[in-house]
């Protein structure tokens, strides 16, 4: 049966995510508490956490990093550093498997396809599939593109509330919208991407 990622965990790479963006920033003790809060709710909740085992991995990883480190210069560069590991973990899975059966890459990306529920608003649908792409890295949803996205998703769901607002589909329709209007502003003008940002912290003194 299609369920949708854990709402702790989803909560947690968000902001993970805006971590990673140096829009935001977690203190040492959030971090922790963040990790113990999501490994107390996996071990009450195991089934809600089927499918998404490498979210829960890269989440705690990341967690554990933060919540060592002294200052933000410092959870930016280690948040990074996860990231590196998390995506050399992943290569050298990929290049075992396909050494052993010659499977073809990112079947948990197929996995995570076939557990969209059937019947949700065509362009609703049409943007749940390519987020998950987007997420794995193999498709590119730039801002503008993202920005208009949202702004026909809302549009449509004023129109139609009772089709996008509620049951299953008001769950993704809530999702997309949160994740559509992320990837908008993640590039707003003026804003320094990741380099240029520690490149400035790193003058900072801890």
């Amino acid at each position: 049966m299609s369920h949708l990622m854990p709402e702790p965990l989803a909560t947690w790479s968000w902001r993970l995510e805006r971590v990673r963006n140096g829009r935001t920033v977690l203190t040492r003790s959030q971090a922790a508490t963040a990790r113990t809060d999501l490994a107390n709710d996996r071990a009450a909740h195991p089934e809600s956490y089927v499918g998404y085992e490498e979210e829960y991995a890269t989440a705690l990883d990341e967690l554990e990093v933060l919540s060592r480190q002294a200052n933000r210069h410092d959870d930016l560069l280690s948040v990074l550093a996860a990231d590196r590991r998390k995506a050399e973990r992943e290569s050298g899975v990929a290049t075992v498997s396909d050494a052993r059966s010659g499977a073809r890459p990112r079947v948990s990306l197929a996995a995570e396809h076939d557990r969209v529920p059937a019947g949700l608003p065509a362009p609703l649908d049409q943007w749940v599939h390519r987020l998950i792409r987007y997420r794995a890295g193999v498709k590119i949803i730039t801002p503008i593109e993202a920005a208009r996205a949202e702004i026909h998703l809302r549009n449509e769901a004023d129109l139609q509330p009772k089709v996008y607002r509620s049951g299953v589909a008001g769950a993704y329709y809530a999702r997309v919208v949160r994740e559509l209007g992320e990837i908008a502003t993640a590039e707003r003008p003026g804003r320094r991407d990741i380099e240029a940002l520690t490149r400035g912290l790193s003058d900072i003194p801890a």
